[in-house]
């Protein structure tokens, strides 16, 4: 069967490999369409995150964002047949057959609904992410919002916002790609501030106003935002200050900050600025299991999300070093998926 095979960073092939099959408790899905996810990114890059791709002779099968078919049912497996149509929670999903192990009915596997396609299936565990961080942070109605990053999991964030029906006064989104903050428009964004070309705190108190002064600080200036998304986390070779430590700039007194967002390793940040205003920082890691997959399942089953508007390129496992480097260049992509 053809896979993505990574070998080293930077260094990833289509290739053949021997087709899996499925033992009991497992089942074998050919898949249809598979996501290349940041974890996979920081891989390519850094090779971080290899827990989370299968080891084979040739080197690593990457990817765990994927949906197809059930092709093979092992024993024991309950509630699965052969041609049903899954999303599943497994490894090595950046090949023509994956095994799912274990095989369990809306724990690790998930069967898509008519109305759902293969590429929105595949966009769903990066949907339940997002779902579940934009929950942690607790918006409330008329409450100002700013979402660091226009990815996947911050327009996720983004379009959770909206699903809610909460009236936040705004959605301002920060990122240094003009493209992903034109989606990020499309999507539900009130306002999005491009960091390389703007000052992004000045944007945002024009955007957002000035706070109220803190009482025993009265020097200490802030927009008015009450919560911040953190979905960039730290990236090595960016030169810029941590986006944790501007989102804790931008905050009010009070205020509270969700992060999502993964860091490629330790980073010096200067924290007062969360000290002195009494910010509430709150880590946000995947999701619940299975409520937040099943509840973002009928969140694109209903159309009140669009996955379909996040995935910008579809490539054949044969490019495999193409899909990946399209992802990488953030300034033309959003979302990159294999299919076959």
């Amino acid at each position: 069967m053809k896979a993505a095979v990574y070998h080293k960073p930077y260094d990833v092939t289509g290739e053949e490999v021997d087709k899996p099959q499925a033992g009991p408790g497992e089942i074998l899905v050919r898949m249809k369409a598979c996501g290349i996810c940041g974890s996979d990114l920081h891989t390519y890059r850094l090779g971080l995150f290899l827990e989370i791709s299968k080891e084979i002779p040739q080197g690593r099968i990457p990817g765990h964002e994927f949906a197809g078919d059930v092709v093979e049912v092992g024993d024991g497996v309950e509630g699965i047949a052969v041609g049903d149509r899954v999303m599943a929670l497994a490894v090595a999903g950046m090949a023509e057959y994956v095994v799912v192990t274990p095989a369990m009915l809306n724990l690790t596997v998930f069967k898509l609904p008519p109305e759902v396609s293969y590429e929105e299936g595949a966009t769903l565990e990066p949907m339940a992410t997002s779902l579940h961080c934009a929950k942690l942070g607790a918006p409330a109605k008329g409450e100002q919002v700013v979402v660091f990053g226009a990815g996947i999991i911050g327009l996720g964030i983004v379009q959770s916002l909206k699903a809610f029906g909460v009236d936040l006064n705004k959605i301002i989104v920060v990122d240094a790609v003009d493209y992903r903050l034109e989606t990020a428009k499309k999507v539900g964004a009130t306002d999005v501030i491009n960091a390389v070309k703007e000052n992004v705190f000045e944007k945002v108190m024009e955007l957002a106003g000035q706070a109220p002064p803190i009482m025993l600080l009265p020097t200490v200036i802030s927009p008015n935002v009450d919560l911040v998304y953190d979905a960039v986390g730290y990236i090595k070779d960016n030169p810029a200050p941590p986006v944790l430590e501007q989102a804790m700039l931008l905050t009010r007194e009070w205020g509270r900050i969700a992060v999502v967002g993964v860091y490629e390793g330790a980073m010096t940040m200067d924290p007062m600025a969360m000290v002195a205003k009494q910010i509430k920082v709150q880590g946000s890691y995947a999701y619940n299991l299975p409520d937040e997959l099943l509840e973002s399942l009928e969140l694109i089953r209903t159309k009140k999300v669009d996955r379909k508007v996040l995935i910008t390129h579809e490539f054949p496992l044969e490019k495999a070093k193409e899909a990946f480097e399209t992802q990488a260049n953030a300034g033309a992509s959003v979302k990159v998926v294999f299919k076959t």
